[in-house]
């Protein structure tokens, strides 16, 4: 340890020693440059003899001119160059050169930057700092706008406490008590408080209001949705209500949903067409024997007319939807869709409706293709039948009902009914909307956790041997809604007030039960 410090000693002396050294040769190379330099002026005129000082008449020409270089150097002038090449040049001894031109750029510089701040007047100090708060909002919105991208559109815990103290000091039409940041039902912020006179009456009213002040608290646009209290602290008979905040979302569909929406109708329209003559196919469980013609326009129709009236009635309520996800299966060509809205729907009627669309225009063209198979006979010159494999067990039962020959609009009918079912089950994204808006959201998130694992429990423990492909499809669909669904961040509805209407109910009730039947994942037979 001694050795050490008389070491560290040794080197501070030694340190010490060089600056004084280099303190003294600044000032012996000024000598140096006077003694070996001519007296002749360099400046009688312009803009250089402005930088002369009372006290320099004892001072030769040179180093009169390196002063005024490192003083323009200093004030930042744009000739400072011009004054260090002219006193560059008045220093006859060349190897002085490089030494007093690193001096007068050093001393310069180390004036700019250590040169007393300017007096300002009261009204230009007033006028700085109104200038330095507005750039400090513009980079707390910056970096709010930026942790909120970072994020994904999650509001924090502050910004919680935020939103609670500027509803507190708006007082109607939400008194807030408490708020906290969660991520269920979606990430956002959940108020508790109370409505003020007739906000519930006049929600959409109250929204508006609600919405302009937690933007101004928030920095940000947000979305404010009633949302029904279904919890234990609700008490039985009577409805609570909270608020429920969330980042507005974008109405334009970025270029990664269209270009997964495109890959997978690609994919989808390549495995139909090739789903008879595949060999790939056919070892991963294809029905369809080969050289038989499958419908394909017409599945692609079907599924196509779902997502337009899903389109439709999305605008009719002021809503933006997703592109769809197409779903290719090796089974029996394409199982459908995954799609849901971009914005939130004004009311759980809507949400209702819009869900239904798609499941119910499928159905509506389903039975119309079934209708025309029957009116019209097969024929060599318009259509071919299909042939379905007989030592393969079919992976959906309605499409075993028609025996091993079908016409291919008949079973464009039945495929297409398949694909309504499995879009209304508890765990797939319409049916989950489907059961939230008829029996609440936590009731709707119980029921779709236990379809998701029961759908492809059922489909394993009714296979053997020789009916292994019923285990497919339901393993399929279940793989595409765990890794394509998002119907866990679905948009809640802007107001939970009111209720559906009886015939949206009784619909609601009757389109389930009948997806449940023709989604169920082993032949009726099996059962009895």
């Amino acid at each position: 340890m001694q050795h050490v410090a008389a070491n560290f000693k040794q080197r501070r002396r030694k340190v010490l020693v060089q600056c004084g050294c280099a303190v003294l040769g600044a000032s012996v190379v000024i000598q140096i440059v006077a003694l070996n330099s001519p007296s002749q002026p360099l400046f009688t005129s312009g803009s250089g003899s402005g930088l002369q000082r009372s006290g320099e008449q004892d001072l030769t020409e040179t180093q009169r001119a390196w002063f005024w270089a490192a003083r323009c150097v200093a004030a930042d002038r744009p000739d400072a160059p011009a004054y260090l090449e002219a006193a560059w040049h008045q220093t006859e001894a060349w190897w002085l050169r490089p030494l007093a031109l690193t001096w007068a750029i050093l001393l310069g510089l180390g004036v700019r930057f250590y040169q007393p701040a300017p007096i300002l007047s009261k009204e230009d100090q007033r006028r700085l700092k109104q200038q330095q708060q507005q750039q400090q909002r513009q980079a707390r919105l910056r970096q709010g706008s930026e942790q909120a991208l970072a994020l994904g559109g999650q509001l924090a815990e502050a910004d919680a406490q935020d939103a609670v103290r500027a509803l507190q000091r708006l007082e109607l039409p939400f008194f807030a008590t408490s708020g906290k940041s969660v991520d269920r039902p979606v990430s956002g912020i959940e108020i508790r408080g109370n409505p003020r006179g007739n906000a519930l009456q006049n929600w959409k009213a109250a929204r508006s209001v609600l919405e302009a002040q937690l933007s101004t608290a928030l920095n940000c646009s947000v979305v404010v949705h009633l949302v029904q209290v279904e919890e234990e602290r609700a008490t039985m008979g009577q409805k609570m209500f909270d608020l429920f905040v969330t980042q507005a979302p974008k109405e334009t569909v970025s270029s990664g949903s269209v270009m997964l929406s495109a890959s997978s109708l690609l994919l989808s329209i390549a495995c139909v067409m090739n789903f008879p003559s595949s060999t790939m196919l056919h070892q991963l469980g294809a029905v369809i024997a080969p050289d038989s013609q499958m419908p394909v326009g017409v599945l692609f129709c079907l599924l196509a007319v779902g997502e337009l009236a899903r389109y439709v009635s999305a605008r009719n309520v002021g809503v933006h939807t997703k592109p769809p996800i197409f779903l290719p299966s090796p089974q029996i060509g394409v199982l459908g869709t995954l799609s849901g809205v971009q914005t939130p729907c004004p009311s759980r009627a809507a949400a209702l409706m819009v869900a239904l669309a798609a499941p119910l225009s499928i159905t509506a063209g389903s039975l119309i293709c079934l209708a025309l198979a029957a009116a019209m006979p097969l024929s060599t010159d318009e259509w071919q039948a299909l042939h379905t494999l007989p030592q393969v067990t079919m992976p959906a039962w309605p499409l075993a009902l028609f025996g091993s020959t079908l016409h291919p609009l008949k079973w464009a009918g039945v495929h297409g009914l398949v694909m309504a079912s499995l879009a209304l089950l508890p765990h797939s994204p319409d049916g989950h909307i489907v059961w939230s808006c008829l029996h609440g959201r936590s009731f709707a998130k119980r029921l779709g956790n236990i379809t998701l694992l029961a759908f492809p429990i059922i489909g394993v423990l009714f296979s053997s041997a020789d009916t292994a492909s019923l285990t497919t499809l339901p393993l399929m669909w279940t793989f595409f809604l765990i890794n394509f669904s998002t119907h866990e961040q679905e948009m809640l509805a802007l107001e939970e007030v009111s209720e559906v209407p009886l015939a949206g109910r009784l619909l609601g009730y009757s389109v389930l039960a009948a997806a449940a039947m023709g989604a169920w994942p082993v032949p009726l037979s099996s059962l009895a």
